[in-house]
């Protein structure tokens, strides 16, 4: 639905089709991930998607990854913007992930051209962990209120002491400066919250959701629900039956409060399938793979999940 209602009007493009199936070809939308730079280590990635996870990776594992720390595409460090603007004049769409797309300078090259070219139509479309609004001298909100239409995707899981724990770098009054000076400086670009939720965040996300649409920083509609599926030890399933069931009251309470204003009913698809998937699969036999791995990761990091999570204390009560 998606691609018919943004590219529908290019299917006339099939007609020059030529019978041994050749056809002169543009390309309209570009999906953008220079490389795995990112300022963060969040416990649920590693790093093929994040180049700050490099060092914890050689503590745990006993020795580097094999690979190297930053991972970029290309043949060359030209190729990728080579290829691209061969096609530049014909591009509709850009969607920039990563790593973190905002503190990458292949991105603000691209944003860089696009405004030497006026081409202000472009849609940009982002996944971003919304940390860094700035890079070196150019403020991304200052160029994003050029532009016609602007998606922010922000990967936030938590608030708090929780976001900085669950996603490791993360300074988390940054996050809210951020989004304060987002609403006084371009106000009209769309910002929605792309939340991974697992065992970690489970009981907290509710939360999360409602205060953030009371201090006026989200439309209560503008939450998608990600499940997670990897890392394994990490998912909802794992939880004991008692858990799941405090978890599924508190996240019904919350989709009484969030249908009447959530008419796309995208946010409230999300929480159901959330409480569908958890109580479907039990794979609490084994728990202690999340256990184990949150304390490594409590060890390598000098951290204390159940200081800062103290709802799941109750995973450790049956030990």
């Amino acid at each position: 639905m998606s691609s018919n209602k943004h590219f529908g009007h290019n299917i006339g493009m099939v007609d020059n089709t030529k019978e041994d199936g050749s056809a002169d070809f543009v390309i309209k939308y570009w999906d953008i991930r220079f490389s795995n730079l990112c300022n963060l280590a969040c416990r649920s990635c590693g790093t093929w998607f994040s180049s700050n996870w490099y060092e914890d990776h050689k503590k745990l594992a006993g020795e580097p990854p094999k690979h190297a720390k930053i991972l970029r595409v290309g043949r060359s460090s030209n190729d990728i913007w080579d290829q691209m603007l061969e096609q530049f004049d014909h591009v509709e769409q850009f969607y920039f992930a990563g790593g973190e797309p905002l503190i990458m300078e292949e991105h603000y090259r691209i944003l860089k051209e696009l405004d030497k070219r006026k081409m202000y139509h472009v849609r940009l479309i982002y996944n971003t962990n919304f940390t860094k609004t700035k890079f070196k001298d150019m403020d991304v909100l200052e160029l994003w209120k050029k532009f016609d239409t602007v998606s922010i995707g922000a990967s936030l899981d938590a608030e708090g002491k929780r976001a900085e724990l669950m996603r490791k770098g993360t300074v988390w009054d940054d996050v809210v400066a951020n989004r304060k000076r987002m609403l006084e400086v371009c106000p009209e670009v769309d910002f929605y919250i792309s939340s991974t939720v697992g065992l970690i965040n489970a009981w907290h996300i509710t939360d999360f959701h409602r205060n953030w649409v009371d201090m006026g920083f989200l439309k209560p509609q503008d939450f998608n629900f990600n499940l997670l599926q990897s890392p394994f030890g990490q998912r909802i399933d794992l939880a004991p039956l008692a858990y799941k069931q405090k978890v599924k009251d508190k996240i019904e309470k919350h989709i009484e409060w969030l249908a009447p204003l959530d008419p796309l009913t995208r946010a409230t698809k999300g929480f159901q399938s959330g409480i569908d998937y958890m109580m479907r699969r039990d794979n609490h036999e084994h728990i202690d793979q999340f256990k184990s791995w949150m304390k490594r990761l409590d060890d390598l990091r000098d951290e204390n999940m159940l200081e800062t999570f103290p709802e799941l204390k109750e995973l450790y009560e049956e030990d």
